[in-house]
């Protein structure tokens, strides 16, 4: 079972607030819960957050993946993102190393054939010829044939 943290929508029209809550990944937007972790009130100006950051640090811990809201709540509120960071596949050295490493393998692979280096450089791409008459003349054309 892959489980997120995720936020649920409440409130009525324009006054939304949202619960903060462990998800199975495969639970519609408002379904049930897993564990309710909190809630966030966006319009609040006293308490727009109220977390158990215990509990949440316990299911990052598990492999609980955050949705980028609850991810930027979780690191106003102090849970250093290193908790969840380890969890999440691709970071941003990894890939620029990948990058790097296929970049590597591709200029590898067009020296050993100097024959298709050249004829890409050389071969200039195609271009349209330019109409010479208008829309309306090649339709007066097709109705007269």
């Amino acid at each position: 079972m892959s489980v997120v943290i995720r936020l649920s929508r409440a409130g009525r029209v324009h006054l939304p607030y949202y619960h903060i809550g462990v998800y199975n990944s495969r639970t519609r937007r408002d379904g049930r819960p897993v564990e309710q972790l909190g809630f966030y009130d966006p319009k609040s100006a006293k308490e727009p957050v109220r977390i158990d950051l215990d509990r949440a640090r316990h299911w990052l811990s598990v492999g609980a993946k955050p949705s980028a809201t609850v991810a930027t709540i979780l690191r106003q509120q102090g849970v250093a993102s290193s908790e969840w960071a380890g969890k999440k596949g691709v970071t941003p050295a990894r890939k620029a190393k990948k990058t790097a490493a296929r970049k590597a393998s591709a200029k590898k692979e067009l020296a050993k054939r100097p024959g298709k280096q050249a004829a890409a450089k050389a071969a200039p791409a195609k271009q349209r010829k330019p109409r010479t008459t208008s829309s309306k003349a090649r339709g007066e054309k097709a109705a007269k044939k």
